[in-house]
Parts: C-alpha cells; structure tokens; sequence
C-alpha cells in the first residue's frame, strides 16, 4: 500500500526524475579527499547559523538601551544562552573561514571554469553575503568593539567615489552611530542580507 502512494504521488511530483537530476549522479573515487568537504562543511555552518540566530533573536532586544542587557541576559540567565551565543559566534568565524578555504580550493582546481561560471558567480555573491551577515552580527553587540568596528567600515564606506557620504550616512541610518544604527543593521541582519 505504501508503494503504491509512493508511486502515485512521484507519478505527479517526478520526485525521482528531479533526485536523479541533482543528487542521483555517482561521485568519481577520485573526489573523495579532504578538498572537497569544504562546500559540505559550508551548509553545516549555515544550518548551525540558521538554528541558532533564531534562539537568538526570542531573547534579543534590537535597541540601543537594551541590546547589552539582552545579552548579559543570555549569558548569566538563560538556560544554556551563554552556549547559544558561543555556537552562533564560533559557527560565524569557521562559516566565514570554511567558505574562504572553499572558494580558493574551487579557484585553484579550476572548477569555475564553463560549464560552471555561474556557479562561481552565485557562490562569489553568497561569499558577499556571508561577510556582510558577518559584520552586521557582531554590531549588534553594541559595546565598545562594535562601535569601533563599525567606525572602520563607516569610513572605509565613505572614500567609496562620489556616493561615499551618502552610503555612511544610509548605513549608519544618519550622520552618527546612534540608536537607529542598532535598528538599521539589525534589519540587515536578520530581514534583508539573508
């Protein structure tokens, strides 16, 4: 009876035609090194991410009064929230250092090369995107080494030529770092860059 659903419903989805498409395909004995776990060890990392900065954001509080007592809450008081923080800060270094380690092993193997360009191009952009969730997640600290951090990359954005004021005064959400800039890049964070 179970074979019969099964059949059935991959009669109107073709869930076999769209596995072997992707995933059916046998993997060369050659490839079967250290090189390439390193696009593996990527989406392990993002999963870690995904779970984690969702526990996250039910206790933290997106505003510049309580953004550090939110965390000082997850540290001394929540259950394990000093642990939630530690996974999703180490998960976001080793992301970011895996997906590096990635995209110079695929440069050097050659493997951006046709038929995969745009693999290579999406996999450059999600490189962006790793590094600006990167560097939008450790403002949201809010603490001396976030503002800090921000102030460097505030002024590298502005000797962007001719829309350098413009671009720090958008991603600072006004001419200082102030309590709508905690709004802004929180917005990047969790809304916008994912």
């Amino acid at each position: 009876m179970l074979r019969s659903i099964a059949l059935w419903l991959d009669d109107r989805l073709h869930i076999t035609k769209l596995f072997a498409a992707t995933a059916g395909h046998t993997v060369p004995a050659n490839t079967g090194s250290w090189f390439y776990v390193f696009g593996s060890g990527t989406l392990l990392c993002f999963i870690l991410q995904i779970i984690t900065g969702t526990c996250l954001a039910f206790v933290y509080v997106p505003s510049a009064d309580q953004a550090w007592g939110s965390l000082q809450y997850l540290n001394n008081g929540q259950f394990l929230g000093w642990f939630l923080r530690a996974v999703h800060y180490w998960g976001s270094n080793f992301m970011v250092g895996i997906m590096t380690l990635h995209m110079i092993q695929v440069f050097l193997f050659g493997a951006y090369k046709y038929p995969r360009e745009l693999t290579w191009l999406s996999g450059v952009f999600l490189l962006f995107c790793t590094l600006g969730m990167a560097f939008t997640g450790q403002v949201l600290r809010f603490d001396q080494d976030a503002y800090w951090g921000l102030g460097i990359g505030a002024s590298i954005t502005g000797r962007v030529p001719f829309l350098g004021a413009q671009l720090v005064h958008f991603l600072l959400a006004g001419p200082i770092i102030a309590g709508q800039t905690l709004s802004r890049f929180f917005t990047f964070h969790v809304f916008l860059i994912p």
